[in-house]
């Protein structure tokens, strides 16, 4: 099969503005979570997910209805079945990985109602969970460097759910996940006998599309996980979250997947063409808010990695995206890409780039 392209290139800066892979609907009809999670399914994808701080503000910026009783998104508690989950998006939790104290998480969480200890602080280097209402210092971990370090000490005690949310109003979030424990270690910041709070939390909710993101933005108080009436979740329009009874009527929003992850295993050229005779073409990436998106899908592939529309030309010696965007936004791999022609770009499941041949066969994603 031969496959042709003209690459029109128009020079000029990157933008950090771009589309959305996924868009939000606010349904002003009340319902029950029930209903309301049928109705998302049956006209749009899902009840709305959010994965980040900025979905969560494109969510409140996509309607200005009023909702004071509040509407339901697609949040749900899961428990008994608990999991444990960083604060930062994006950043996964490893059991292998744990740095537990000897005897530790040393209680049920969700389903003991009587002893919640659903928080985690860092103690001599090692994790202790206990109640997220106790008061501690924390460490902050800032990705865009705005004070010019990369882990910020906070003296001052605050709850668990306060000094996450200082975190992420004056830098990015608590540290997160293993890697930045070790690198604050690295830095020899301060000694690690003291006890901070960190971003790990034991988690009772589950997203109704089945997604893994660990974003929450909980009122202060919330959620009621000992009131097994209140399981299901919704938003305020200043973007805090309560959990109230399922069976209650409220307005709710909903979210459009504009990608899908196909199954089946083709080569690079198949693959485009596949997308554009059925959906619309091979998925483009152009920020990271995007990029969570797409790796989340890329979890459920058969095959260890998934074709994205990104191409290499010799002619040009440049990568493109096949909708003709400039490549601004990149996270390739260790040693990635390099200059080869026959190459194309494809997503490993747990979201680095990596060039490969194009006769590989491989699962691929499509933007619809």
């Amino acid at each position: 099969m031969q496959w042709s392209l003209f690459v029109f290139i128009v020079m000029g800066q990157c933008s950090s503005i771009g589309g959305h892979l996924y868009n939000y609907h606010f349904i002003q009809k009340n319902k029950t979570w029930k209903k309301a999670q049928q109705y998302c399914k049956e006209n749009h994808t899902d009840l709305a997910t959010v994965s980040n701080q900025t979905d969560m503000k494109r969510l409140l910026n996509s309607t200005t209805a009023q909702y004071e009783g509040g509407a339901w998104i697609g949040l749900q508690n899961n428990k008994p079945n608990t999991v444990w989950r960083w604060s930062q998006p994006g950043v996964e939790f490893n059991e292998t990985e744990s740095k537990w104290s000897t005897g530790q998480p040393d209680h049920k969480g969700c389903v003991d109602k009587n002893r919640q200890e659903n928080c985690v602080m860092m103690n001599y280097g090692t994790w202790d969970d206990i109640s997220c209402s106790n008061t501690f210092k924390f460490i902050c971990y800032d990705v865009q460097n705005k004070s010019g370090k990369t882990f910020n000490i906070i003296n001052s005690e605050k709850t668990w759910l306060d000094a996450q949310s200082y975190c992420r109003e004056h830098y990015t979030d608590l540290i997160s996940g293993v890697k930045q424990l070790e690198d604050f270690k690295t830095q020899n910041l301060i000694d690690v006998g003291k006890t901070f709070w960190i971003g790990l939390f034991r988690d009772c909710w589950s997203w109704s599309d089945g997604s893994s993101f660990s974003f929450r933005s909980w009122d202060k108080n919330e959620p009621k996980d000992d009131d097994p009436k209140k399981s299901c979740a919704m938003t305020t329009s200043d973007g805090k979250w309560s959990s109230d009874e399922c069976d209650k009527t409220k307005p709710f929003f909903c979210y459009n997947d504009s990608v899908i992850l196909i199954n089946q295993s083709m080569t690079w050229e198949e693959a485009l063409y596949y997308c554009r005779d059925h959906h619309g073409d091979l998925v483009s990436i152009t920020n990271l808010d995007d990029q969570r998106w797409v790796q989340e899908r890329a979890k459920m592939a058969s095959t260890p990695h998934v074709w994205m529309g990104l191409r290499y030309t010799c002619t040009l010696d440049l990568w493109f995206w096949v909708s003709d965007e400039m490549v601004c936004y990149k996270n390739w791999g260790p040693g990635q890409p390099g200059n080869n022609c026959s190459m194309s770009g494809a997503m490993a499941r747990e979201g680095t780039w990596v060039k490969m041949i194009n006769d590989n066969q491989l699962n691929f994603i499509c933007s619809k």
